[in-house]
């Protein structure tokens, strides 16, 4: 009997494009899933919101500018 793999969750596959103390936004994290070629891509609104209440991820609140996010292991 083989098991099967199921693909990762928009959002775990959205952790995997990021290193461990590399600085992306929203946007970027995005555009390296589509150069990857994922097919469903998260709204960028919602992958914020669940970057927010990781305990994984630090978040860095630019004021006005775009929100930073870095992978902490």
């Amino acid at each position: 009997m083989t098991l099967s793999r199921t693909k990762p969750t928009n959002y775990e596959a959205a952790k995997s494009v990021m290193k461990p103390g590399e600085v992306l936004t929203v946007s970027e994290i995005i555009d390296r899933l589509i150069t990857r070629g994922r097919r469903e891509i998260p709204t960028s609104r919602s992958l914020a919101i669940k970057l927010r209440h990781d305990a994984q991820i630090s978040v860095v609140d630019n004021g006005r500018g775009p929100t930073l996010y870095t992978l902490c292991e």
